[in-house]
């Protein structure tokens, strides 16, 4: 076997790079401007923005989380004063999750941010790059989503 230096010749440890950069800038900014939240933290954060108040479980479903992973999610933006969790009026075994007036001007600082970012971040690409970009990102996730895992391995 060739010997390869994963950091440079592997696809999968670039992408894992560009992300770790990305939530390392983007969580010292967010700290910086006064907002609390870690990238992690905030696709929770704004599908309730978005989408009203939900269950945990509606949570989990639309960002294809676990739950448990949402639960402690959830559990730390409630103790930032982002999010509440209520029982629900018919099933009282399900938490409902609905945002607070700080989580609102939270998620609203982060939308427009996040776009201001994409634009900032890639603006040393074309319009045509970018196209390309995203259409090769697609293609990668729609694959490695449909792909069956066999012994650890994609086949």
């Amino acid at each position: 076997m060739e010997k390869c230096d994963i950091n440079k010749d592997l696809l999968l440890f670039k992408i894992f790079h560009i992300h770790k950069i990305i939530c390392n800038k983007a969580n010292k900014y967010f700290s910086k401007e006064g907002v609390v939240i870690q990238v992690e933290q905030i696709p929770v954060l704004m599908t309730v923005f978005y989408h009203g108040p939900q269950t945990q479980q509606d949570i989990a479903h639309e960002l294809f989380r676990d739950k448990s992973s949402v639960l402690r999610t959830v559990a730390s933006l409630v103790a930032s004063d982002y999010l509440t969790v209520t029982p629900d009026g018919t099933d009282k075994r399900k938490k409902m999750v609905a945002i607070t007036p700080k989580g609102t001007e939270a998620a609203q600082f982060i939308a427009k941010e996040v776009v201001t970012t994409d634009s900032k971040m890639f603006a040393n690409l074309s319009v045509a790059e970018k196209l390309i970009l995203t259409e090769l990102l697609d293609k990668c996730a729609n694959h490695i989503n449909n792909a069956e895992y066999i012994d650890g391995l994609i086949s």
